[in-house]
């Protein structure tokens, strides 16, 4: 069975692992934001760079992909 990863953004074209199927996919309740501080890619430790994420909103939607995952491919996943 698995479990299924929601990608948006650069995981659309390159999720980076494997995955045993793909299908469009809408999340409710979230949207894109520029939310998201980070040092990798863009900014530094002392002006971390803003990216985006997920920011939960009442009415919003996100579309994307959902990606499904054989266990064994979870289990790196998560590593």
């Amino acid at each position: 069975m698995g479990m299924w990863v929601f990608g948006y953004g650069s995981l659309l074209w390159n999720p980076g692992f494997d995955y045993a199927e793909k299908r469009l996919a809408c999340l409710h309740g979230y949207h894109r934001s520029f939310c998201m501080r980070s040092i990798h890619h863009r900014g530094t430790i002392e002006e971390p760079g803003l990216v985006l994420a997920l920011d939960q909103q009442e009415g919003a939607s996100c579309q994307g992909v959902a990606f499904r995952v054989e266990y064994l491919g979870a289990i790196k996943l998560g590593e």
